[in-house]
């Protein structure tokens, strides 16, 4: 248990804080009275449905701001987009079953008072309650649903604001035991008040402020037909960053790029520029060839725990597949760089792709692995090779007693050698990914 509350510390500290409503809801009246009848059990239903979805949902703005804290409270901020997209979706839910459970109250005395309370039109709160769930509905069925280019996700998922500004007046206007009791009522409006903060620190002052770091575009070097690799000079303060990291971009004044998904760090951090790799096959992405030289772009980061120097053990397993080569480069090209002071780690990098067509940065890999004896590169080609796995890598490497192993590459990629490595008897904390869920 103790383990648990260390590795997840920051989604028990989530619903820590969704929870405490409801305790104080729990000692307002004697339970009893509460589940007394049918009528009184849905609407205490009803009630709890309410408070804890709507204090999830206010945390979960907190989840998406971006805020460097949360980097380090949830170990990576991607594990900070997994636990929003899980926190954002319980909310969803709870708030669904809300008014679904107090119409059931009413179906209880009449089918007259069900409606009545469904098309309350004279009844302001109520009316902020049914369209804050009604534009809920329609986002999250664009989320769950609906193919949309990155770009257009962005921008509707800004609207949720809406959500919780029209949900957070129906609470705090509707006759209930938040309106009843001090404390709670403080509890929630802080809560709602915070997510609120959040989100226009993100959503709408972010349109306005330049984040982070301050940076030129030196180059767009074109790797293969779907990578290229971005070279950024700093203007002003560089920014310090772990290889194996990454950032977000925002080249505000050229139109292009002007709010990216993260972005892997490809440079080392001892180099004097900054670069970056990107996989050019969705619309958005292959705006990067419209990009000018000097053209200036604003940086925000580092995220992500994601490095070799975070490893327990010296002794390392690398595989990448597809564009998951791109921290590994950052990696590789630290390690090497320094190779006289790292001479104690050793290290077997797979690195798995389709066919030799779609091979990136595999020349200067293989010059990093004949300069440096310590490191290995093991190459795989899926449509002559089949798949990589555990076994292979086990059965091809020069050792695994003891050593960590670093997974990047698509959801189903990592997922799957997860699964075998930890078959083959991997603890799971020895085993590090970088997974986004956007």
């Amino acid at each position: 248990m103790a383990k648990y509350l260390k590795n997840n510390f920051g989604y028990v500290l989530v619903w820590v804080l969704a929870i405490i409503p409801i305790l104080i809801w729990v000692f307002m009246r004697p339970l009893g009275l509460r589940f007394a009848s049918s009528g009184n059990i849905f609407r205490s239903l009803g009630q709890i449905t309410g408070l804890l979805g709507m204090a999830l949902l206010s945390v979960n703005f907190i989840l998406a701001a971006r805020f460097k804290f949360l980097d380090k409270l949830f170990f990576g901020l991607n594990k900070v987009y997994i636990k929003h997209h899980l926190v954002g979706t319980i909310a969803f839910c709870l708030l669904l079953f809300h008014p679904t459970f107090l119409i059931i109250q009413y179906l209880l005395i009449s089918l007259k008072s069900s409606f009545n309370f469904i098309f309350s039109f004279n009844n302001f709160p109520i009316i902020l309650g049914e369209i804050a769930l009604f534009v809920f509905i329609i986002l999250m069925v664009i989320t769950f649903y609906l193919n949309f280019k990155y770009q257009n996700w962005k921008k509707t998922h800004q609207y949720l604001g809406a959500v919780l500004f029209l949900g957070g007046w129906h609470m705090l206007l509707v006759p209930s035991d938040i309106s009843n009791n001090t404390l709670l009522k403080y509890y929630m409006l802080i809560l709602v008040g915070l997510g609120a903060t959040s989100y226009f620190y993100r959503t709408i002052l972010g349109i306005y402020k330049k984040n982070g770091f301050k940076y030129k575009l030196e180059e767009v070097k074109k790797i293969n037909d779907n990578v290229v690799e971005l070279k950024l000079k700093p203007l002003a303060e560089k920014m310090k960053f772990l290889p194996g990291q990454f950032v977000f971009i925002k080249f505000g004044a050229d139109g292009a790029l002007s709010e990216s998904p993260p972005f892997s760090i490809t440079s080392s951090p001892d180099n004097d520029y900054l670069s970056l790799g990107i996989k050019t096959l969705g619309d958005y992405t292959s705006m990067v060839y419209f990009l000018k030289p000097e053209a200036i772009c604003h940086i925000e980061g580092p995220f992500g725990i994601f490095s070799y120097l975070k490893a327990k053990s010296k002794r390392q397993i690398w595989l990448a597949g597809g564009i998951g080569i791109t921290p590994f480069l950052s990696m590789a090209r630290h390690i090497n760089a320094n190779k006289n002071e790292n001479n104690n780690y050793k290290i077997d990098l797979f690195y798995s792709l389709k066919n030799e067509g779609e091979m990136a940065f595999n020349n200067e890999l293989a010059e990093i692995e004949e300069q440096n004896g310590n490191f290995k590169l093991h190459q795989n080609f899926s449509q002559k090779d089949g798949n990589i796995s555990a076994g292979l890598v086990v059965k091809n490497s020069s050792g695994v007693s003891g050593a960590d192993i670093f997974l990047c590459g698509p959801p189903s990629f990592m997922k799957s050698l997860r699964e075998q490595f930890i078959e083959l008897g991997f603890k799971n904390d020895e085993i590090h990914s970088e997974e986004f869920s956007l």
